[in-house]
């Protein structure tokens, strides 16, 4: 098991280092802005969402992701 697949009771706890954070993939990030992956890449690539690469994986902080979708969805409604 990954790191990242721990829950957080399962995730070794170590004194001074940053609190959890959640991580998603790229489908998961797809699925969560309802784009595919080259619209992705685009937000990635216009500074609209940051990517973290994590032992060769792409990582996107879930709360960024969230973030970003209520942007999107305000300006669709406004």
């Amino acid at each position: 098991m990954t790191m990242i697949q721990m829950t957080v009771e399962e995730r070794p706890q170590t004194r001074g280092t940053c609190p959890d954070i959640d991580l998603v993939g790229p489908l998961e990030a797809c699925e969560m802005l309802v784009v595919d992956e080259s619209e992705l890449l685009e937000m990635v690539n216009d500074d609209q969402l940051s990517a973290y690469r994590l032992g060769g994986h792409i990582r996107f902080r879930a709360a960024d992701v969230v973030r970003l979708a209520r942007t999107c969805l305000q300006h669709e409604a406004g």
